[in-house]
């Protein structure tokens, strides 16, 4: 059985003992049953499914953030007289090679308000992608792979 389902029951099992399934106690029995299994490791050091939750976690709270400056930046030009966005289309060639990964990559650049995924070059290796608030080519490159194509690679592999 995989870790992930090993702490899913962890998680039901220890919502029983509680009397009450309720999503709190599943959210702290999950919680406890990936701190037990953190300890039941064959490798010494962090276990891997540990580190991937962590990771997951990390990358949804990349993925708040980003949505909730976006929101911000497009409600503060729509309610400015001027406009102030200079919108741009950048070649960003990538890291990820799976199809999962390019996939995921995509929807998570267009789930962003003011950017948005066109199209995926014929080998799978370059995107473009269309941004309402332009910046220099290489700050959109190190931002996107620092702040997005790194961490989901890091979940997903």
């Amino acid at each position: 059985m995989s870790t992930f389902l090993w702490n899913v029951v962890l998680a039901f099992l220890w919502a029983s003992v509680m009397d009450e399934v309720t999503l709190t106690n599943l959210a702290i029995g999950f919680v406890l049953g990936l701190v037990l299994l953190s300890f039941v490791t064959p490798h010494p050091g962090a276990s891997p499914y540990a580190l991937k939750l962590l990771y997951l976690v990390r990358l949804v709270a990349i993925v708040f953030w980003d949505v909730m400056v976006a929101n911000l930046r497009i409600a503060h030009e729509i309610l400015t007289p001027t406009m102030h966005n200079f919108p741009a289309v950048y070649a960003y060639e990538m890291e990820a090679r799976t199809d999962a990964e390019v996939t995921l990559l995509a929807l998570l650049i267009t789930f962003t308000p003011g950017t948005l995924m066109l199209d995926a070059s014929e080998d799978g290796r370059v995107l473009y992608v269309h941004m309402m608030f332009s910046t220099p080519r290489e700050e959109f490159i190190r931002s996107l792979r620092e702040r997005l194509e790194r961490p989901l690679l890091q979940v997903l592999r």
